[in-house]
């Protein structure tokens, strides 16, 4: 109970510190007003006098800073728990509502003020009067001007009236200081244009961590499956050929080398060190990934015919999606050959990859779960082209589509890599089923 006795008398205190700075500061401006006037135009009527007092409270509002004072006492004296904004760069929307809000608060804080320090004196004088049964002397400076009660009814009703009113002036800062602590919010919080702009940061704060995942997916993880790889040929065969497990570490040593150095770029940009304009990640060539996978004991026999003139974000995605389809295919796929096929033609860039699919499997599904399938098409969707991956047969087909402007048909020297008989003849070790 004492608790909530301090608590009470807490939210009160600091709701009528609030009033009484509004208060003051319309007091002072009230003065102001009224003295200037005078000086330039004599006596006023009260109608001119608000008027004018109110103009000036709006003008008071325009000033810098206003928004910061107002912020800063409602979150001390409102308890406020909505979001309040101090923008750096304030739009008219901004200003209009701190210049209503700065005139909201000297009225109340008036109101609040005229009720303690004029309605209760002149309550308790009423209700003197009525008690006492004789009117002050119109000339005394208390003079309220009303008749006296005829009746003893009368009398009861007008003391009732009094102590309302009294009361009513005392506890008006609580309700008055309730309504402003449900309006500051509304009032000095983010405008639509604010929430929009929230919006779209987030929006690009999550696109970020989404390309970031994605990037590591595909890069870290493309390595750790040919580290993986790598070493499982080279135990089988450090035994009976030291040659070829000594190749599998060397890869191993290569793959990881690359993988850290992809992975200290993805950590510079979350630390905000790397280049805004630079890439996150250099994929590497084609023809590394194609040597990569052989390597690693894929059967993959490739034909790529890319342009000149291929645009570094196209030629980067056609490098991430080659990479993540040979990935899937040496840790999801059957033993056998795999077909790659990067081509092109005057509307884009087009992949495709078959590898064989294990016995029982599943068909439409990938053991992982599908997230390199997603961050395929993903990348596809930034070009408006079309991806599509499923079962056919005893084969798994990855077909991606990306358009782009119409492209040069002079091929890059070494890019063409012709027919199926293209093998790996620098395979260290035929790739085994994982499931053996």
């Amino acid at each position: 109970m004492q608790a909530t006795k301090r608590y009470l008398m807490r939210y009160l205190a600091r709701r009528f510190a609030w009033h009484m700075l509004g208060a003051a500061i319309g007091l002072a401006l009230v003065l102001l007003v009224y003295s200037l006037l005078n000086i330039s135009a004599g006596m006023v009527p009260s109608w001119a006098l608000a008027v004018a007092t109110f103009a000036a409270a709006i003008g008071l509002g325009l000033v810098p800073g206003a928004r910061e004072l107002e912020v800063t006492a409602a979150r001390a004296l409102l308890d406020v728990d909505d979001e309040l904004v101090v923008p750096a760069d304030p739009r008219p929307a901004h200003r209009i509502r701190t210049a209503v809000w700065v005139a909201g608060h000297l009225a109340s804080g008036l109101l609040v003020a005229a009720g303690l320090f004029a309605g209760i004196p002149m309550a308790v004088l009423i209700g003197v009067e009525a008690l006492a049964g004789e009117s002050l002397r119109s000339g005394d400076s208390f003079y309220t001007g009303l008749p006296l009660p005829d009746g003893p009814v009368s009398l009861a009703l007008r003391l009732i009236a009094c102590a309302a009113f009294a009361l009513l002036a005392l506890v008006a800062t609580w309700p008055l200081g309730a309504a402003a602590s449900a309006l500051a919010g509304r009032v000095l919080g983010p405008t639509p244009h604010d929430r929009m702009e929230t919006a779209l940061a987030r929006a690009r704060r999550e696109a970020e961590h989404t390309r970031l995942a994605r990037e590591l997916h595909d890069g870290i993880g493309h390595a750790l499956t040919v580290v993986s790889v790598q070493a499982a040929a080279g135990r089988r065969v450090v035994a009976a050929n030291p040659e070829a497990a000594a190749e599998a570490l060397a890869a191993i040593e290569d793959t990881a080398r690359s993988a850290l150095t992809e992975l200290d770029q993805l950590l510079a940009v979350l630390r905000d060190d790397a280049d805004d304009e630079a890439p996150v990640a250099l994929a590497p060539a084609l023809g590394d990934v194609v040597s990569a996978h052989r390597r690693a004991g894929l059967d993959l026999a490739a034909r790529i015919d890319l342009p000149e003139g291929l645009p570094a974000l196209l030629g980067r995605t056609v490098q991430r999606i080659v990479t993540e389809a040979l990935t899937n295919a040496h840790r999801h796929g059957a033993p056998g050959p795999v077909g790659l096929t990067v081509g092109h033609d005057d509307d884009g860039v087009r992949i495709e990859v078959v590898n064989p699919v294990r016995a029982g499997s599943r068909p439409g599904r990938r053991p992982s779960g599908g997230r390199g399938l997603s961050g395929i098409r993903e990348r596809v969707a930034l070009f408006g082209g079309t991806a599509e991956a499923g079962r056919d047969g005893d084969s798994w087909i990855l077909r991606a589509t990306l358009p782009c402007a119409p492209l040069r048909t002079a091929e890059r020297t070494g890019d063409r890599v012709h027919g199926a008989t293209d093998r790996a003849t620098d395979r260290t070790t035929n790739r085994k089923d994982p499931d053996a």
